[in-house]
């Protein structure tokens, strides 16, 4: 199953054995060379104390609420745990880095990825086109088989990477359309809701209208017969 780092910040951290909530997520590692996440980063336990990490072979599940892990145990200092205290010293840029491919040509910068919850490979990365000199405006997915190189300024790519870009929709827009969708619905059945108000209400007053002029009539007739007959002496 895909998931996508945004999803999992802030999801809280369950341990299956205690049964308790061990914290929350509150970002991961990644290593620039296997391209994975090899860590989830905890928030401190209290006040005064450290971040923990996760490493990713620890992991249960990524759920649709919730990430859990066998046991409280498997959180660790980062100090234990050289490669990824390593790692996370680097600070690779994957978020926020420019994408560049290999003819000099800038995609964007890097605002969010997917990547495999069971083995932690990142399997696209969504860049965004917002410098005027950028190779493009709006939000697009790269396959992560196109990136060559994260590096601490940028993040290459291939030069094929322009003709693999997959265009995404904002939010906003698919917001904006499923309001249209609904919208328009609602303006139909409004609509024809109003007609069948309308055309039972003209039956009504043409029945009205047909009753008050029966009676008219009949009134009418009776008020001449009686002109028409003689006086009484």
């Amino acid at each position: 199953m895909l998931s996508r780092l945004r999803n999992l910040l802030s999801m809280p951290i369950f341990s299956l054995d205690e049964g308790r909530q061990l914290g929350k997520v509150r970002g991961v590692v990644v290593d620039p060379e296997s391209f994975s996440v090899v860590a989830i980063v905890t928030d401190k336990q209290s006040w005064f104390g450290d971040y923990k990490v996760i490493p990713y072979e620890n992991v249960v599940s990524i759920g649709e609420h919730a990430v859990t892990i066998d046991k409280q145990t498997h959180m660790e200092k980062p100090s234990n745990l050289p490669h990824i205290s390593k790692l996370m010293k680097k600070k690779v840029p994957l978020m926020g880095g420019k994408v560049i491919s290999e003819s000099g040509t800038l995609l964007g910068i890097v605002e969010e990825f997917s990547f495999d919850t069971q083995t932690g490979k990142i399997k696209s990365i969504e860049v965004s086109g917002k410098f005027i000199e950028s190779f493009f405006r709006g939000k697009m997915s790269i396959p992560a088989s196109s990136v060559i190189t994260i590096g601490t300024d940028a993040i290459i790519v291939s030069t094929d990477a322009q003709k693999n870009l997959t265009k995404l929709d904002s939010p906003f827009k698919k917001k904006l359309n499923s309001l249209k969708s609904s919208g328009k619905k609602l303006f139909c059945s409004t609509k024809e809701k109003t007609k069948k108000w309308s055309d039972s209400l003209n039956n009504s007053l043409e029945k009205f209208t047909g009753s008050g002029s029966e009676q008219e009539t009949e009134d009418q007739s009776s008020h001449g017969k009686k002109d028409d007959e003689p006086a009484q002496p």
